[in-house]
């Protein structure tokens, strides 16, 4: 983030990534606990609801098109062509919100409905679906660290060098300004868990959930939205929070549990990039 960081710095973004997982593992410790007693029983209370949403086949191939449109040209971007263009780094992310928008804005005109109607829920207020959003958000960095941290081992053992995925190389160009950077950081922490929610969340996964149970579901979109990040190394902990997202969803039926999960997840990943540097 900034052309030399103090061990100040760095000291403080270790601590912010530390009380981060702090939290998650004593969240998981106390979830462990309530589920052995039997004081708590796992449950997706909103699965109905998110069954009875207007989405069909034809909802789901309009947010494949729209984002394969947008992950494709990635995946044949030459990776030793550096980073682009500072104005690229900047429309590239208003793009993808915009066209987020347009995709979500369609499916609910076509379906004769409204945004509340679909992607909210009328038994959990936007409180309450935001807390819970933090708390199962919390809940899932420790196990998914953990997995990202046996791969990267795992590869290092193997003879191969782990490489972090591409907006973190982009971030290391000293070239780029502070502005950029923060702006790249602000658009994985804000527009990026939005923008992907509403599709894969409040459209796909709604549209596969109509004739599937749950977990297959849940597996096929997380497939998906793993392949279309192009990070081998990533796919399995992306896959795995893919799956943590829809099962938020399906608990309050609000797409803004996953929204917050999804932000949470980001920025702990931010506050890492930043403790290493």
């Amino acid at each position: 983030m900034f052309p030399e960081n103090t061990d100040m710095t760095r000291l403080l973004f270790q601590a912010l990534a530390g009380l981060m997982l702090l939290a998650g593992a004593t969240i998981d410790l106390y979830l462990c606990a309530r589920v052995q007693t039997r004081r708590l029983v796992p449950a997706l209370r909103a699965r109905t609801k998110l069954t009875q949403c207007p989405f069909t086949f034809f909802h789901a191939n309009l947010v494949l098109f729209a984002t394969l449109l947008f992950a494709v040209p990635a995946f044949f971007q030459n990776p030793t062509s550096g980073t682009p263009k500072e104005s690229a780094l900047i429309l590239s992310p208003l793009l993808y919100a915009f066209m987020g928008i347009v995709v979500a804005t369609l499916c609910v005109t076509y379906s004769n409905t409204s945004l509340n109607q679909v992607f909210l829920s009328p038994s959990c207020t936007t409180r309450k679906a935001l807390g819970k959003g933090l708390f199962y958000g919390l809940a899932v960095i420790p196990p998914v660290v953990l997995l990202s941290m046996a791969i990267t081992t795992a590869t290092e053992t193997l003879g191969y060098e782990p490489r972090l995925q591409e907006v973190f190389d982009w971030l290391n160009d000293g070239s780029l300004t502070l502005g950029t950077r923060m702006f790249m950081m602000a658009a994985a922490v804000v527009i990026a868990p939005v923008v992907e929610e509403l599709l894969f969340r409040g459209i796909l996964f709604t549209a596969v959930l109509k004739s599937r149970p749950f977990f297959p579901a849940a597996l096929l979109v997380g497939l998906y939205f793993a392949l279309v990040h192009f990070h081998a190394l990533s796919f399995l902990p992306l896959l795995a929070l893919s799956i943590a997202f829809s099962a938020g969803y399906a608990a309050t039926g609000s797409v803004l549990t996953p929204i917050a999960m999804h932000a949470l997840f980001n920025l702990t990943s931010v506050f890492f990039y930043l403790a290493d540097r």
